[in-house]
């Protein structure tokens, strides 16, 4: 039986060269050329929401990422409505912990209230210091000129934003409320727009991700491939809490370059060829524990719930009495209604890729949570958390398991 430290014993990593299965896009050329000069990756730093690119437009870092809600179609429209620029100048770039602060997340219900007004506040900022920018460069009043499309001009004169700052950064802070995850805040001097004022928010626009997706061109976790890769497939019980009490290691000896990886009561199978691993995930014979409590059958869920203690209530609105006002009401009318648990899962199976070499591991996966992936990674690889990099690519949803 061989263990993950066995692994990276013998071989110094589980990958030894990678190539990705898409190119990697200018922005991330960029950020490896120009490291040395751009601030640190802090939320109170303009440069860590907003890039000025030389062809004038404007690269977005969302914490977040989208998991087919159109996020960050939302947040490119806060991003372009705030800076005065067109929808196609914008580009979002996400949930990628080397090039984007931790907003906790996808949490779908949080995307543009939390996450996005954050980029609202960012972009409004931005605005305001090109502005101003502007406004010394062309020894005009910065309150009376105007922006269309990341152009500024004042009575015959004009710039834009690229020529301005294009490919250099802001160097200026913002205010934060030291707080990372889904409740990380921001503002800076500038105002945001009235409503009113709206041309872009509020409208709509297609996701550019539809047309790939239906016609099988989307680039998923799923289809990457790492030179040297190990395909790996977990094996979990076929009942909830039982752990394997005894593994068959010779069951899958016939399967070329299978291997069994157990540690405490984590099993999983390994193999050079995706189709061995899961030919090994099908045939290893595995003892399962009985778990100490049973679920209950499907037909006495109902029952089970109703006789289950409470564990804590919270009562949101309290006021008035209603026993006294049921015993007013001319008429009361009583209901009971039961529907079944739905699986809060997604489409597919989860999956992520790792290289994980002896002082670094780059991590890719389809969880809505690439920051606390990376944190998981680093914890189990027993690496420092700063050496560890996870970049979020789309996978089969983010519901389930897929949500670690």
């Amino acid at each position: 039986m061989k263990t993950r430290r066995d692994f990276l014993k013998s071989s110094g990593a589980l990958v030894i060269s990678f190539s990705l299965p898409f190119p990697v896009s200018g922005v991330f050329a960029r950020e490896a050329r120009d490291a040395k000069s751009k601030p640190p990756l802090l939320p109170d730093e303009l440069d860590s929401w907003i890039a000025v690119l030389p062809d004038n437009t404007v690269t977005v870092y969302f914490g977040k990422m989208d998991m087919g809600q159109g996020v960050d179609v939302a947040v490119a429209q806060m991003v372009a409505e705030e800076l005065d620029v067109s929808m196609d100048q914008v580009k979002v770039v996400m949930g990628d912990t080397a090039l984007t602060c931790n907003q906790g997340g996808a949490s779908g219900s949080t995307g543009v209230q939390l996450g996005g007004v954050a980029l609202r506040n960012a972009a409004a900022e931005a605005r305001l210091v090109l502005a101003e920018l502007a406004a010394r460069k062309l020894d005009v009043p910065a309150s009376q000129i105007t922006v269309a499309e990341g152009v500024i001009n004042y009575q015959g004169k004009r710039i834009t934003y690229g020529e301005l700052i294009g490919g250099r950064y802001f160097h200026h802070r913002l205010e934060w409320n030291d707080n990372y995850g889904n409740f990380l805040t921001l503002k800076g001097k500038a105002q945001p727009k009235d409503p009113r004022e709206y041309r872009i928010v509020g409208k709509s626009f297609p996701q550019p991700v539809i047309q790939s997706k239906v016609m099988g061109r989307e680039q998923y976790v799923t289809d990457m491939s790492l030179d040297d890769m190990l395909h790996a497939r977990v094996i979990r019980p076929t009942v909830a809490g039982a752990i394997p009490e005894a593994v068959d290691e010779a069951s899958i000896k016939g399967i070329p370059g299978a291997s069994v990886i157990h540690e405490q009561d984590y099993l999983a199978v390994v193999a050079e060829h995706e189709w061995d691993a899961i030919r090994a995930a099908q045939e290893l014979k595995v003892t399962w524990s009985q778990p100490e409590t049973s679920l209950p059958a499907m037909d006495a869920l109902h029952d089970y719930i109703r006789r289950a203690p409470k564990r804590g209530s919270a009562v949101p609105v309290n006021e008035g009495d209603v026993d006294t006002a049921l015993q007013r009401a001319e008429r009361i009318i009583e209901a009971e209604y039961e529907w079944p648990l739905q699986s809060h899962a997604s489409m597919g199976p989860a999956c992520a890729v790792a290289d994980v070499r002896a002082d670094s591991a780059r991590l890719w996966t389809g969880s809505q949570k690439p920051h606390f992936g990376r944190s998981g990674c680093a914890t189990v690889a027993g690496l420092p958390e700063d050496s560890v990099r996870a970049t979020w690519i789309k996978g089969p949803g983010s519901y389930g398991r897929n949500d670690a």
